[in-house]
């Protein structure tokens, strides 16, 4: 396997180390699980259409775009408060 080399700022370096040791593993480690586990912008949107897709497919509902921006809006709004 080969390794590369990512430049950071020594402060961050320092908080990657941080979180890595109370995790029980590596900077390269910690880089790798955020890396697998993270989807991107493109894997959200397809998820999202899958569900919706179920979701329609199972009760009908369909919602139209103002309904998912109130909905992406008090979701917003809820986990602000969190």
């Amino acid at each position: 396997m080969a390794h590369t080399t990512i430049k950071v700022e020594s402060s961050i370096r320092d908080r990657l180390a941080m979180l890595a040791a109370e995790k029980g593993t590596t900077i390269a480690g910690l880089v790798g699980e955020f890396a697998t586990h993270t989807l991107t912008q493109s894997e959200r949107d397809e998820q999202v259409a899958k569900t919706l897709g179920v979701l329609h497919a199972l009760s009908g509902y369909a919602p139209d775009p103002e309904q998912n921006r109130t909905a992406d809006d008090e979701l917003t709004r809820r986990l602000g408060g969190a």
